[in-house]
């Protein structure tokens, strides 16, 4: 062998031992296409595969993008994996279907599939981790094409050489990031490899081609001969300067962190103010990964938009309790008077009729309501509390149903001679703003009789003249909607 492919297969097989991306006896599944770069990793770990013991499966996507041409890539790949006695599974994609419905690019598309598809096959045949071909050219691109977007430091940094990719189950291994394509191209060569050409790597309506053909080599060519190795040297300092943020912004989060509970946090916003703004941005970002429970990659007008609004130059908590900023439809921010809250937005739980004397659960909204007939009870009045109150069984005589505060309600509470916005009620009563849309309302033919937890409606209290009671008790169930900080 060639002193120079001697040396590249001794790099790469130093390379997985120092970056630890594998271990003796692993499953793995090769993410073969059929191009160079993909035929030279199945080479390279075909040779070191007696040496770790492992064990080997080869996945092919299918995109059905290129007619002919990606059937026999597809039957090209079956082939290699024969040649090699490797198992060989294939899983065709609908890339323009999926690109439709979600309006997204091509690419964007096809990533997204891709990668799913190769998670289902990661299952079935049982394997660790996924391995791509992905080399220091492919990570220059990256890099370049994030810095042309406006990208953070997140982008910055690349791909790593083990990514965890939301919605994907196992790991994916990039092995090949150290190696630049002309390498990779030589080592092929040189062992006399077959490869496929996929000719949409040079269409020029692709965003990627056009860093990869007309940017990178006009880079070269005018300003700079290095640049993979410039730009592999970014990605490495802006993936050290954003893991000392999450660091930063996790001990952050611990420190400002007032409550964490199902579908909410609160962050004292006096301490929030006392970080750097880089942290800051992190914290929120880190908030709203906990109640989104995925990645978030928060774009730079979203985190502006939202530090502006936290500022206290721009924005008075106590004076104004319910002004908010509402994120991606998904998440509410807002200040109260114990700091910033950010709250999970979640549909209104459906309305319920109840029972008498069955318990009715919903577990959406983390509550419990058991409606019961008693005797009248000398000791109801010091039974009560704030989960259990009593009504006059005859004034409350019809349909009972659970259900949520909508725009307009009025009801009575205990003790006046006139009706109250339920709106107002929950501002006198400092009922915080994230708990008002969710606070349960007992009624009765559409009357409201219990603000269930805050007041019971003067309309249903019990008199001398009562005979029959009804006990209403409210409990906390576990909600469907879990968040863990």
């Amino acid at each position: 062998m060639p002193q120079e492919q001697n040396k590249l297969l001794g790099r790469f097989r130093r390379h997985l031992h120092t970056q630890a991306l594998i271990q003796r006896n692993d499953r793995l599944l090769l993410a073969i296409s059929g191009g160079v770069d993909s035929r030279a990793l199945l080479d390279l770990f075909h040779r070191a595969q007696a040496e770790w013991d492992l064990q080997l499966t080869i996945g092919h996507v299918h995109h059905q993008l290129r007619g002919a041409d990606a059937e026999t890539d597809a039957e090209f790949t079956a082939e290699l994996a024969e040649k090699y006695g490797l198992p060989f599974y294939c899983k065709k994609i609908e890339v323009q279907n999926h690109a439709k419905e979600k309006r997204l690019s091509l690419e964007t598309a096809a990533r997204e599939l891709r990668y799913k598809a190769l998670d289902e096959i990661c299952k079935t045949c049982g394997a660790k981790a996924i391995v791509t071909a992905h080399t220091q050219d492919d990570q220059a691109e990256t890099i370049l094409a994030h810095l042309l977007r406006g990208s953070g430091l997140r982008g910055l940094r690349g791909m790593p050489a083990r990514a965890v990719i939301p919605d994907v189950h196992f790991p994916v291994l990039r092995p090949l990031l150290p190696f630049s394509r002309e390498e990779i191209l030589a080592y092929a060569r040189q062992h006399e490899l077959l490869w496929r050409e996929d000719q949409s790597n040079t269409e020029a309506r692709f965003y990627r081609n056009r860093v990869r053909h007309e940017l990178l080599p006009l880079m070269r060519r005018r300003f700079n001969p290095q640049i993979n190795a410039s730009l592999t040297r970014l990605a490495s300092i802006a993936g050290q300067t954003e893991d000392f943020l999450r660091h930063a912004a996790e001990q952050a989060l611990k420190e400002t962190l007032i409550t964490a509970e199902t579908g909410k946090i609160i962050l004292d916003l006096q301490r929030f103010w006392n970080y750097f703004r880089g942290v800051q941005a992190y914290v929120i970002r880190a908030a709203l990964e906990r109640l989104t429970r995925s990645a978030t990659t928060l774009t730079f007008d979203e985190t502006e938009q939202i530090l502006s609004f936290l500022n206290p130059t721009h924005n008075q908590p106590l004076a104004f309790p319910r002004r908010r900023h509402l994120w991606r439809s998904e998440v509410e921010i807002f200040c109260e008077k114990a700091g910033v809250v950010f709250s999970k937005i979640r549909p209104t739980p459906q309305a319920q009729f109840i029972n008498i004397g069955q318990r009715c659960v919903l577990p959406d909204a983390g509550i419990a309501l058991t409606v019961r007939h008693i005797e009248r009870a000398e000791t109801w009045r010091e039974r009560s509390a704030a989960h259990l109150q009593f009504v006059d069984a005859a004034l409350a005589a019809g349909a009972l149903r659970v259900r949520f505060p909508q725009a307009g309600d009025r009801f009575m509470p205990l003790g006046m001679r006139g009706f109250k916005k339920l709106s107002d009620f929950f501002i006198d009563a400092k009922v915080p703003y994230a708990q008002r849309g969710r606070a349960p309302l007992l009624e009765c033919e559409k009357e409201i009789v219990w603000v269930c937890g805050y007041r019971l409606d003067e309309r249903f209290k019990i008199t001398p003249q009562t005979q029959s009671l009804l006990q209403l008790q409210l409990e906390s169930v576990p909600e469907n909607f879990p968040i863990a900080v």
